[in-house]
C-alpha cells in the first residue's frame, strides 16, 4: 500500500506519496529573529591569523548552570566552523541529534552576525546569518581573549560561551585538555529540566526517581579527560574513513551526503572491513560470476528466442536453463514455465537491466551491448558492477548501495539487516514494521542479481558466508 507522508516547513506543507509504505521524513528547524546586538567584549569581525597555522586553547562553558560544566581544548587556527562543532561536541559530551549555530554576543537572539548550517539557512534566512561552512576558526577567534558564542539544540537551548585562552604558534591536534562536571543528557529539557533532573536522582524517596532513573539511562554527573579524548579519536578515524569513501567509493560517497558517516551506527565498522585496494580481477571468478548471464545470451544467440503469447520463455528454454546450469537445491518441482520460478525471473531480469536484450515483436534479442559482451564475462562483469544498484524506486537504490557494503565487508544476514535497515533511517527513511526483519529485501533488484551471481548466499532459511569475489564485485560496483 502507498502511503503519503507530510513534512512541514515555514513557507508549506508537502506531501509525497511513496510505495510499499517506505516515507522519506525531514526534521524541523528551529527559526528566530534577529535583533541588533549590544557592544560587549566579543569579538565583532574577522581577525584572520594569516597563512601560519597556530594552536588555540578554548575553554567552552555552558551558560547558567551551576557548579559551572566547563572544557579546556586546543583547536588548530585553520579548523573550519564545523569541525569546532564537532570538537566541542566531542568534549561535551553531546550526541549531535540537533542543530546548532554560533554567534557574537551574548544572546544568539538578539545578535547581528550568526554562522548557521546550510539545512537552517536554506529555511530561513534573514539577513543575520551566515554559512558556517569554509569559516576559519581564527577568523571568528583571533586572539587571546577573543568570544564566540555556540548555541546546541534550539528547543532544549544550550547556550555555550568560548574564550581564547592561550594562542601556540606550532600547530598540533583537537585534545581536551581539563574540565569539570558532565554534559547534561540530550533532551532533558534544558535548564529546567536538567536540574530537576538531578534532583530527582538524589532523592530515591521521589516518586518520579525511579522513571527518572530509567530515562536517563547511563548518565552518570561525573567527567573524564580520556572519555572525551577518546571520541575526538574516533571522530577523526571516521572522518579519515569517510574520506576514502568519497575518493574510492563515489556512489556511495553520494549517499552519505543525506547523513554523515559518523550518524550511522554500523557503517563505519562494516567499511573498516573493505578492501579499498582490491586486486585486479580473476579471469576465472569473473567468469564462473557471469556464467548464467553468458549461457543466458548464448540462448538467445544471433536469431533470438520466440516467446509465448503471453511473452514467456518457451518451456524448452526454461527446461533448459533447469538442466545446464548448476542451481543447487533451490529449483522446486517439475513445472517448465517461467512464471513458477524466480530463478527464471531473476535471469531474465538482469540481463533485461543490463541492456543486453530487448523484446521486439514477440521475440527476445541480443542487443548490440548484448552481442559484444556474450563471450566477454570480464568486460561483462565490469559493465555489471557499472549498473549496480538496480531499482525503480530510489528506496530501493539507496538500500541496493547498502547492501553492496555489506557483501563488501562479508557481513552475514543478520549483519546485512541491521546495517541496511538502520542506515536508511539514517538518511531519512521511515521503514514500517513489516519490512523491518528483512530490510535487505528492500533491495530485492539488487539483491536478486547477487544471489542470480552468487555473490550473496540464497538463504532458504540460512545464513551464509560471501564467497571472497562476491566483496571484490560489492568494491567494484561502489567504486565504478
Amino acid at each position: 500500500m502507498p502511503v503519503t507522508w507530510t513534512y512541514a516547513s515555514s513557507a508549506a506543507s508537502r506531501s509525497v506519496t511513496v510505495s510499499r509504505g517506505i516515507a522519506r521524513t525531514t526534521s524541523m528547524f528551529g527559526l528566530y529573529r534577529a535583533e541588533s546586538v549590544p557592544a560587549g567584549t566579543f569579538s565583532t569581525g574577522i581577525s584572520h591569523m594569516g597563512d601560519d597555522v597556530s594552536m588555540l586553547t578554548i575553554k567552552v562553558t555552558l551558560a547558567d548552570i551551576e557548579p559551572a560544566v566547563w572544557r579546556r581544548f586546543t583547536i588548530n587556527s585553520d579548523a573550519t566552523l564545523p569541525e569546532l562543532h564537532d570538537v566541542i561536541q566531542d568534549v561535551m559530551g553531546w550526541e549531535d541529534r540537533h542543530l546548532h549555530m554560533f554567534f557574537v554576543g551574548d544572546d544568539p537572539y538578539r545578535t547581528s552576525r550568526r554562522y548557521e548550517m546550510k539545512s537552517a539557512l536554506e529555511e530561513w534566512d534573514d539577513g543575520a546569518g551566515t554559512l558556517e561552512d569554509g569559516v576559519r576558526v581564527d577568523e571568528v577567534l583571533g586572539a587571546v581573549g577573543d568570544r564566540l558564542g555556540y548555541e546546541y539544540d534550539f528547543g532544549d537551548g544550550w547556550t555555550h560561551h568560548l574564550v581564547v585562552e592561550e594562542i601556540s604558534p606550532v600547530a598540533g591536534t583537537a585534545a581536551c585538555l581539563d574540565g569539570a562536571r558532565a554534559c547534561p543528557p540530550e533532551d532533558c529539557g534544558g535548564r529546567s529540566g536538567y536540574d530537576k533532573l538531578l534532583k530527582v536522582l538524589a532523592d530515591t524517596d521521589h516518586p518520579e526517581h525511579n522513571h527518572m532513573k530509567q530515562w536517563a539511562g547511563s548518565f552518570e554527573e561525573r567527567f573524564a579527560v580520556a572519555d572525551a579524548n577518546n571520541r575526538i579519536a574516533l571522530r577523526r578515524a571516521v572522518t579519515e574513513l569517510a574520506g576514502r569513501v568519497r575518493e574510492r567509493l563515489p556512489k556511495l560517497g553520494s549517499l552519505l551526503e543525506r547523513g554523515p558517516l559518523e550518524y550511522h551506527p554500523d557503517l563505519p565498522d562494516v567499511l573498516a572491513r573493505v578492501d579499498f585496494d582490491v586486486a585486479q580481477l580473476d579471469p576465472v571468478a569473473a567468469a564462473s560470476a557471469m556464467e548464467k548471464l553468458t549461457w543466458m545470451l548464448a540462448r538467445v544467440g544471433a536469431d533470438g528466442i520466440t516467446l509465448t503469447a503471453a511473452g514467456y520463455l518457451p518451456p524448452k528454454d526454461v527446461a533448459a536453463m533447469r538442466a545446464e546450469l548448476e542451481w543447487g537445491a533451490e529449483w522446486f518441482g517439475s513445472s517448465n514455465r517461467e512464471v513458477d520460478h524466480q530463478q527464471v525471473h531473476w535471469l531474465r531480469a538482469a540481463v533485461t537491466q543490463l541492456g543486453l536484450v530487448r523484446v521486439l515483436k514477440g521475440r527476445l534479442l541480443r542487443t548490440r551491448l548484448g552481442n559484444t559482451l556474450a563471450t566477454d564475462p570480464l568486460r561483462l562483469w565490469s559493465h555489471a558492477a557499472a549498473r549496480m544498484p538496480f531499482g525503480r524506486e530510489q528506496y530501493e537504490k539507496d538500500a541496493g548501495l547498502l547492501l553492496l557494503v555489506s557483501v563488501a565487508g562479508g557481513c552475514f544476514a543478520t549483519e546485512r539487516n541491521s546495517l541496511i535497515l538502520r542506515s536508511l533511517e539514517t538518511i531519512g527513511w521511515r521503514i514500517p514494521e513489516s519490512e523491518r526483519r528483512y530490510a535487505q529485501y528492500l533491495a530485492r533488484p539488487t539483491f536478486d542479481f547477487l544471489t542470480l551471481i552468487g555473490a550473496v548466499p540464497s538463504t532458504l532459511g540460512r545464513d551464509g558466508a560471501v564467497p571472497d569475489w562476491g566483496r571484490t564485485f560489492a568494491v567494484h560496483a561502489l567504486g565504478s
